[in-house]
């Protein structure tokens, strides 16, 4: 027999936070408060890695698991001057779907970062290692695909700065959210061929984007 939980609070997706996250510390005097999002610690792979590159980042008004929620809380960013890290293959489950706009964020990082055993983007909606290093080397990133006998890794050292260009979203609503942050933090204008693929995960993301800038 079904016996109904009364409530239910759902928490806001921290894969759909992290666009916001990495907008926050790499656009200059950015400051954007993150309420409700989940802290289930299987999913805040992405918060890990940019609080290592030094990214500006507070957790606060946490709600502990309890029975009726996950664990969440409200995620304070404002604008960083990042560094470069390594992500080991051990992390990348923790941050697969953040892969593409942490790399916008190891684009503008002082120094190197290493993504390891990244291999898994090449059989998401589209091959996103192909996707995000054509778009960010159209605009000015140092970015390699390294091969290796059991997989991949991508290899970024950081640039002052991005340039506008015409990029792709090659039908993917990942590596178009992620190719408008990289837009917004680039010097000059910046055009995505499709954004209507932003509306599998993320109808309204570009409404909130704006909202921001307001």
């Amino acid at each position: 027999m079904l016996k109904s939980p009364r409530k239910i609070y759902i928490p806001g997706d921290i894969s759909s936070a992290a666009f916001f996250m990495v907008a926050g510390s790499i656009i200059p005097g950015s400051r954007i408060l993150i309420k409700n999002v989940s802290l289930n610690p299987t999913r805040t792979g992405a918060v890990k890695v940019l609080k290592r590159m030094g990214a500006d980042i507070e957790v606060k008004n946490v709600k502990r698991k309890a029975k009726n929620f996950e664990s969440m809380g409200d995620v304070l960013v404002k604008s960083s001057e990042l560094r470069g890290t390594r992500v080991s293959i051990k992390e990348i489950p923790l941050l697969i779907d953040e892969l593409p706009v942490l790399m916008v964020a190891a684009s503008l990082a002082r120094g190197k970062s290493i993504f390891e055993g990244v291999e898994e983007l090449r059989v998401k909606e589209t091959d996103r290692i192909r996707s995000m290093t054509e778009n960010l080397k159209k605009m000015g990133a140092d970015i390699r695909v390294n091969k290796v006998k059991n997989g991949e890794s991508i290899i970024i050292n950081g640039v002052k700065s991005l340039k506008g260009s015409r990029v792709k979203s090659f039908g993917d609503h990942r590596t178009a959210m992620s190719m408008i942050v990289a837009g917004l933090a680039a010097k000059g204008s910046t055009r995505i061929d499709d954004v209507s693929c932003i509306s599998k995960s993320f109808p309204d993301f570009i409404r909130v984007i704006k909202s921001l800038r307001a």
